[in-house]
């Protein structure tokens, strides 16, 4: 079986967690061959192998490429939320959660900093941005996604709260208990955050930020296709020159801002019972899939 997840041009903690997460649950189940196995991120997509059989396991649909065609050669344990399963036409019970909630169920280094704030960017905001230098102007933590798991982990696990404007950073939080704070990311990858949290019956505020960077400033305002969004898709060097040259009263006033979401808008947490219920669900389906397949154990 192998396990099937989204690598970019920079590993992020939030697919990495299935090379972290899954052997840690099941065991040596995983040789890279046969089955495909779609757990953690937004990996119902289009374009997969016709004759493979995919095993869904607490995966969604992020929007990123049309519907798949579903037929005999799909199985679905669970998927991320509800609307993921409205999308593919499932019945709604098949919206347990997000299969990063099982980090509940493994042993996480912490050690509680007493008043630590962290922000978290999304991956893609890591080098366009200038987010590390923000956090230190602003007195917060920077937690950078593209780090190894089990930093990341403990990085969230030992925060008082996080910022994060990636959707796994609220997703691990919420699951170890951490009190979190939604940073709007792309539209692109804001469906994906309500279909995690129609899990879990909560709905998504978000909080607003300013870019931290020249270059985060010219990408926003480059209209996909036009000559200015294929320089800076092309032109490392423009890219670098206008990330790096970023002037300090633009980075003042992000870490002002970023400063004042900190101390004015609420951490949250999804409800103890919702969580607990999710999480026994979740459990559930491991020890099914253990059972229908006949492979591997649960350990947890």
């Amino acid at each position: 079986m192998e396990i099937f997840f989204y690598r970019g041009a920079s590993p992020n903690f939030g697919d990495e967690l299935n090379t972290w997460l899954w052997p840690r649950l099941l065991g040596e189940v995983f040789d890279g061959a046969g089955d495909l196995f779609v757990g953690i991120g937004s990996n119902i997509v289009r374009g997969f192998a016709a004759t493979r059989r995919k095993i869904i396991f607490g995966a969604g649909y992020g929007g990123y490429t049309a519907l798949p065609e579903l037929d005999h050669t799909w199985s679905f344990y669970f998927v991320r939320g509800k609307l993921t399963a409205r999308a593919l036409g499932l019945d709604e019970a098949f919206g347990i959660g997000d299969a990063g909630i099982y980090v509940r169920s493994c042993q996480i280094p912490r050690q509680r900093i007493e008043g630590r704030v962290a922000f978290i960017p999304h991956w893609e905001s890591v080098w366009p941005g200038r987010w590390d230098e923000v956090c230190r102007l602003a007195g917060l933590h920077f937690i950078d996604p593209t780090n190894p798991v089990e930093s990341v982990l403990s990085e969230i696990a030992s925060s008082d709260y996080v910022i994060t404007e990636a959707m796994h950073g609220a997703i691990i939080a919420d699951a170890l208990r951490v009190p979190w704070i939604a940073a709007r990311p792309k539209r692109a990858h804001r469906m994906k955050w309500h279909d995690w949290a129609s899990a879990l019956g909560m709905e998504i505020d978000w909080a607003r930020l300013p870019r931290s960077s020249l270059l985060e400033i010219a990408q926003q305002h480059a209209p996909a296709g036009s000559g200015l969004a294929r320089t800076l898709a092309c032109r490392r060097r423009v890219t670098t020159l206008l990330r790096d040259h970023t002037p300090h009263w633009l980075l003042q006033r992000t870490a002002e801002h970023l400063r004042a979401v900190s101390t004015s808008v609420e951490p949250r947490l999804s409800r103890d019972a919702a969580i607990e219920s999710v999480h026994s669900r979740m459990l559930d389906q491991l020890h099914r899939f253990v059972r229908k397949e006949g492979v591997g154990r649960v350990l947890v």
